[in-house]
């Protein structure tokens, strides 16, 4: 072999690793036309690396497939050179469509919990980490469960789910934003349309998932043809960078809507807001308030500890969190919560900065927290919300709760059940419901007691349950779905 074709070898062998790494990576950034093209060239490339490093038959004529040759002969009449004369056929030592087996692994690889294990619900799921939409979807599917359900839990983006393990261990799991991490978006939205279509579950369930909302929005109608019964979780708007309202209920829900079979919130002010904003049918609303996680009260002890958990992002304001320390210093603030990336440099290093604030980072349950018994109250700061579920554990463990009213915080926290300011309420606001809170044992343990009988009552296990089953053919032996059932079982109380 010449020094050139050892040279051709040597590329062909490093182009041989290089290729699948540098094919999974462009799957993210190129269209599915680019990608075949991109393979088309490295075909070619090929090719001409191997013409000296291994040994092929001469080529010939009919190389190519004959209706391609016939469209060179067709095309020729308007461009000659593209004639197919026996010199440029030899060109062509071989010719096959590029195959890319992405989407069939991934496919197959799914088969056994979509199709093999025939699940009665689906729940198509972002992720399952820390945080209250997640303790959600937990909430849902131990219900299915317990109900005697078969679940598959899809979870739809490459991310590391902590949770996963708290899934009752009947469940099946779908991690398909990880199996098809390499493909592109289109890839993943047919893949996971054709298993949905094939699997017999009569219920889907959408929470939070941006593949299921693009899904909805592309192919509700051909999904619902099949007697899909599509049911959709949304709890408030988000806001961007620059205060304009987006998130699923703004960008997906106005043109898939109607696609669903039942649309449900944890509180009925968001339901409320949809309704007025797009015309969205008030009977294929559901309010489903969470339940309470159980456990042993903590009763707060006397003293000056103010508690703050949450995830430290701009949508719980920890700038704020920063002015209401500054204007009580005679407190001292614990704060609880896992920094965003938004938030890390000058707004970690101001709280810092302040000797009436400690920094603990992330924790892993409101409870254990809780039991330490240490907390005067709990202090939410929230620019926008459903109804958080860090105010039903903190009831729970008999805390007193400061918190603005965004949201559905209403509709559980009033001037019977706590401390509630205005939704646009500063610094010094806060400051005064903090003291009247903390200055008055007597009336603040009154509210307590109200709040605690309000959890009680309307977020017990058995009250979801009985919503739940209220759902129009949501689960089996609750109310069908040719039923009617009103949006509404009690006023929002505010």
């Amino acid at each position: 072999m010449s020094l050139n074709g050892r040279l051709k070898a040597r590329a062909a062998s490093f182009a041989r690793t290089a290729y699948p790494p540098i094919l999974g990576s462009l799957r993210r950034v190129l269209s599915e036309r680019q990608l075949q093209r991109f393979i088309l060239v490295c075909d070619r490339l090929k090719g001409w690396l191997l013409k000296e490093a291994v040994v092929v038959p001469s080529p010939s004529p009919m190389a190519l497939p004959p209706w391609i040759v016939d469209e060179m002969k067709a095309l020729a009449r308007i461009e000659p050179a593209l004639y197919p004369s026996a010199a440029k056929l030899r060109v062509f030592t071989s010719w096959k469509a590029p195959i890319d087996n992405g989407p069939a692994q991934l496919y197959r690889g799914c088969l056994a919990d979509f199709i093999e294990y025939a699940p009665d619900m689906v729940f198509l799921v972002p992720h399952l980490q820390r945080g209250g939409a997640d303790l959600g979807i937990l909430h849902h599917v131990r219900l299915c469960a317990e109900m005697g359900v078969k679940v598959t839990v899809v979870v739809t983006r490459d991310v590391v789910s902590p949770w996963l393990n708290r899934l009752p261990a009947e469940v099946r799991v779908v991690e398909f934003g990880r199996l098809g991490n390499l493909l592109g978006e289109e890839d993943r939205r047919l893949v996971l349309l054709r298993l949905l279509l094939q699997c017999p579950a009569r219920s889907l369930h959408i929470i939070n998932s941006q593949l299921a909302w693009e899904l909805l929005e592309r192919h509700g109608k051909t999904l619902t043809f099949e007697g899909k019964r599509i049911y959709a979780s949304v709890f408030c708007d988000d806001l961007d960078g620059n205060a304009v309202r987006c998130g699923y209920a703004s960008e997906f829900l106005p043109r898939s809507w109607m696609h669903l079979a039942g649309l449900l919130s944890d509180n009925r002010t968001f339901l409320q807001q949809i309704h007025e904003r797009d015309g969205i049918p008030p009977e294929l609303m559901h309010g489903l308030y969470f339940p309470a996680s159980d456990h042993a009260e903590a009763i707060p002890t006397a003293g000056s500890t103010i508690l703050w958990a949450s995830r430290i992002s701009p949508q719980k304001r920890p700038g704020l969190l920063y002015e209401i320390a500054l204007a009580l210093p005679e407190y001292l603030f614990e704060v609880h919560g896992e920094v965003d990336p938004a938030c890390r440099g000058e707004t970690q290093r101001k709280l810092r900065r302040l000797p009436n604030v400690r920094l603990h980072g992330r924790y892993d349950s409101f409870q254990a927290l809780a039991r330490q018994g240490r907390y005067a109250m709990l202090l939410y700061t929230s620019r926008y919300d459903g109804l958080p579920n860090i105010l039903l554990e903190a009831t729970a463990a008999g805390l007193p709760i400061v918190a603005p009213d965004v949201g559905g915080i209403a509709e559980f926290l009033n001037t019977e059940t706590g401390y509630l300011v205005g939704a646009d309420a500063d610094a010094g606001e806060f400051a005064r419901a903090i003291r009247s809170a903390l200055g008055n044992p007597g009336e603040t343990a009154r509210r307590v007691k109200r709040a605690r009988e309000l959890l009680t009552r309307r977020h017990g296990w058995a009250a979801f349950r009985d919503a739940a089953r209220n759902i129009p053919g949501y689960l089996p032996g609750g109310v069908r779905p040719e039923q009617e059932v009103s949006m509404e079982t009690e006023p929002v109380s505010r």
